[in-house]
């Protein structure tokens, strides 16, 4: 039973309950401001979440506060460095986007590190299967937790943002043109395009390069820190894939005699294509904010 209440604790955690709770406390107390933080904490998790929503587009009707202070209280220092970024970009401020870019790229992979870390814990099973079983089950778990992460961090306000770390280079590579660095805008195109190497917006972009600004093949040699996390982030993919289309994990009383397991042959694993969001650069990024619709009523539940 404690093992019960730790993970049904940890869950709501996860979630975010405490924020909900604290979100209807500052209501009651006319506490507008701290309301729609606590609601926008809950919806970075939980997006869809159509109370939450509902009651932050209230906060935001009824109380005086501003979509734009509106923060995510659990907002990681990447994320605090990346909105600092785009707001200097926004301001053509490119010297602090790439200052702030940079800073929230290096927290970035620090906060993917930690995420991965923490996958390796243990969990219950909910069973008691036999020693192969349970590293079988185990390392599925953990490879599972572990391609959440990107998904996970590329939440900053509620949204998935798709194209998230390839965004970092997007900015990046406008940026550093606008400061005069070629060499170091061509580096952050070739990223981008080790991400998706079909964008036509950065092939545009390399050839804008090499025909105006005199750059040679030689400029174009992506990160060795992006290449390592696309590698990684593409074969886990792989691996995932192949798991789940060629393994079934059963508890020890569901296996068949060995007669009736049909042999299979194991497949190789096939190329999985990573799709990403392509966005305007070249030009300039289109960096478009949510906007929150208003309504006159506050949502049944608060």
């Amino acid at each position: 039973m404690d093992r019960l209440v730790e993970g049904m604790i940890n869950e709501d955690f996860d979630r975010r309950k405490p924020y909900d709770y604290l979100q209807l406390c500052y209501f009651k107390m006319d506490m507008f401001k701290k309301a729609a933080d606590a609601a926008a904490t809950v919806l970075a998790v939980q997006p869809e979440h159509e109370v939450m929503k509902s009651n932050l587009k209230y906060y935001l009707a009824e109380g005086p506060v501003n979509a734009e202070e509106v923060v995510n209280l659990e907002l990681q220092e990447y994320g605090k460095e990346y909105i600092l970024g785009n707001v200097a970009y926004n301001n053509e401020d490119y010297k602090a986007t790439i200052t702030h870019m940079e800073k929230s790229l290096s927290l970035f992979y620090e906060a993917y590190s930690a995420c991965r870390h923490l996958c390796e814990n243990p969990f219950d099973q909910g069973w008691f299967p036999d020693f192969i079983s349970s590293l079988a089950n185990h390392y599925t778990f953990t490879l599972r937790c572990k391609r959440r992460c990107t998904w996970q961090l590329s939440n900053l306000f509620g949204e998935i943002k798709d194209d998230f770390f390839y965004s970092y280079f997007n900015y990046l590579q406008y940026s550093y043109y606008q400061e005069g660095d070629t060499k170091a805008a061509c580096e952050a195109v070739a990223s981008a395009l080790f991400i998706n190497p079909v964008d036509e917006v950065q092939l545009r972009n390399k050839q804008f390069f090499i025909r105006d600004e005199g750059a040679s093949e030689d400029y174009f040699v992506p990160r060795k820190d992006v290449v390592a996390f696309i590698e990684r982030e593409d074969f886990e993919e792989r691996l995932m894939e192949f798991i789940e289309t060629n393994f079934l994990f059963l508890k020890d009383d569901e296996f068949e005699d060995d007669d009736d397991i049909d042999a299979k042959t194991e497949n190789e694993l096939s190329s999985v294509s990573v799709g990403f969001n392509s966005s305007l650069l070249g030009e300039k990024i289109d960096t478009t904010h949510v906007m929150l619709e208003t309504e006159n009523t506050l949502n049944e539940e608060l």
